[in-house]
């Protein structure tokens, strides 16, 4: 289970709306002073993003608690996002090469555009399949335990 600290900022119902500091990988690793992920980190600042989750702590606004999301569920979330895009614009592009005469005028540009189609429908199908698959149990985050109560230090 990978776990990440959240602050709760709004209860709604028996669901908390949680809100955890993105994380930059750079923190740790030798080559941050000359790594571009390390220096983009830098410029766009703090960002956060805003997830719900079951209350099943008792936490309250305000309260600091510990999240988790299995390592299988975080490994297929990634392959879908990132690999679905690819293979959207490779199979684009591929079925434009061979379906475009190869005296068409523009050929390369209109491959290259079927590519960004590709890509763009990609990540549609990315999107559509989180949409269908956020009610599933195994990518939603789960409230562990609370770690700093509102007030109380």
């Amino acid at each position: 289970m990978i776990e990440e600290q959240a602050e709760v900022v709004e209860v709604i119902g028996s669901r908390l709306v949680l809100q955890a500091q993105t994380q930059s990988a750079c923190g740790s690793c030798s080559a941050s002073k000359g790594c571009g992920t390390s220096v983009l980190s830098k410029v766009v600042g703090r960002k956060f993003t805003r997830f719900q989750a079951e209350n099943s702590v008792d936490a309250e606004v305000g309260d600091t608690v510990m999240v988790g999301i299995s390592e299988d569920a975080l490994l297929k979330g990634s392959l879908m996002m990132y690999i679905m895009p690819i293979l959207g614009m490779m199979a684009f592009a591929l079925l434009a090469e061979f379906s475009l005469a190869a005296q068409v005028e523009y050929r390369d540009l209109a491959i290259a555009a079927s590519g960004v189609m590709g890509l763009v429908f990609g990540s549609l199908l990315s999107r559509w399949y989180f949409q269908c698959q956020s009610s599933r149990q195994r990518f939603t985050p789960v409230v562990l335990r609370k770690i700093i109560e509102h007030g109380k230090l």
